[in-house]
């Protein structure tokens, strides 16, 4: 080897070193962390994560104002506060079975349509889950919209 070969040598081995240091200071951010709670989904279900998660069945057939309270029955625990806005006659029939309660207000909430939704505040340290219905059509100081 003579002198340029020699520095050319250097100067690859320094400008690999260079690149591999920039290599890892580049390398993606962490995942952010998970929040709420965490269920991993292959560990078998415990007694007291089916106590938490009930599941139940639930048939009904009416208006979707009348949907919840017949919900309640099933799912005690269900607080059902009063309709929101300018109530109209949205017709919903749900045959549900082995469901739990969030799958319960999905179901009637689709039915709803563009009429009506269904609002689910999940259950706290504070208390009970709550729903309600709110409708699409609200009256205010301006009339019906």
């Amino acid at each position: 080897m003579n002198i340029s070969e020699n520095q050319f040598m250097r100067h690859t081995l320094v400008a690999l070193f260079v690149v591999s240091l920039a290599g890892c200071s580049m390398s993606p951010p962490k995942p952010p962390a998970v929040q709420g709670e965490y269920r991993p989904v292959n560990r078998a279900i415990t007694n007291q994560q089916t106590a938490k998660t009930k599941i139940f069945d639930y048939r009904f057939e009416g208006d979707i104002v009348d949907a919840l309270p017949a919900l309640r029955e099933a799912h005690p625990s269900l607080i059902v506060l009063p309709p929101e806005g300018m109530a109209s006659p949205v017709t919903v029939k749900i045959n549900l079975h082995g469901t739990t309660l969030e799958k319960a207000l999905r179901a009637i909430g689709e039915q709803g349509g563009g009429n009506a939704d269904v609002v689910w505040n999940p259950a706290n340290k504070d208390g009970g889950d709550q729903a309600f219905i709110r409708f699409s059509r609200t009256i205010n100081n301006r009339g019906i919209q």
